[in-house]
């Protein structure tokens, strides 16, 4: 009986730690790093020399939109998925600015072809019903056929709020636009 409860005590414990893997709140340390790595010379200053902030929203993925499937006729050429969004904000010249990271993995399929992938990543902020910024980058990503799946990162270091607005959301996720 003793080793039922604690192997179910186990598994439970288990399953907290691969959920808590999965949260999207993060501290920004590891995205400020990549930022960092990113940025122009100038901006990598500023952004340092900024102070944190205390309020700094949540990046939610929009439903629909972390899986991107790609076919050729009935073949998979690539599968991409965001497994996490976050963020960091600092205070810099009076502004709530934020650092977007999202991460994710492409996995080429059975169609694929040795070329780099251009992944439609767009980060949008809310306040209320009104967009206030939104901005579609592209993470360019190698796949070949049989190929691995590839890890990819894209940051996103435009958004500039009003820091005492505390009402928005912001969402991230791939966006390929209206259908051709």
């Amino acid at each position: 009986m003793h080793m039922v409860t604690a192997l179910r005590g186990a598994m439970v414990c288990g399953a907290m730690a691969l959920l808590s893997a999965c949260s999207s709140s993060n501290n920004g340390a590891q995205l400020e790093a990549d930022a960092g790595a990113l940025a122009a010379p100038g901006a990598a200053t500023a952004w340092e020399a900024g102070s944190e902030s205390r309020f700094c929203p949540q990046v939610t993925l929009r439903e629909g939109t972390a899986i991107l499937r790609k076919n050729v006729g009935d073949e998979v050429d690539y599968v991409a998925s965001i497994t996490e969004a976050t963020r960091d904000c600092r205070i810099v010249d009076g502004r709530l600015r934020m650092q977007v990271g999202v991460t994710g993995r492409i996995v080429p399929g059975a169609a694929a072809q040795a070329r780099a992938v251009n992944l439609p990543i767009r980060v949008a902020v809310l306040l209320g019903e009104d967009v206030i910024y939104s901005e579609l980058g592209r993470q360019a990503v190698s796949i070949a056929p049989g190929g691995g799946a590839k890890t990819f990162r894209y940051v996103d270091q435009g958004i500039a709020l009003d820091p005492s607005e505390t009402r928005v959301v912001i969402y991230a996720g791939f966006d390929e636009g209206p259908p051709e």
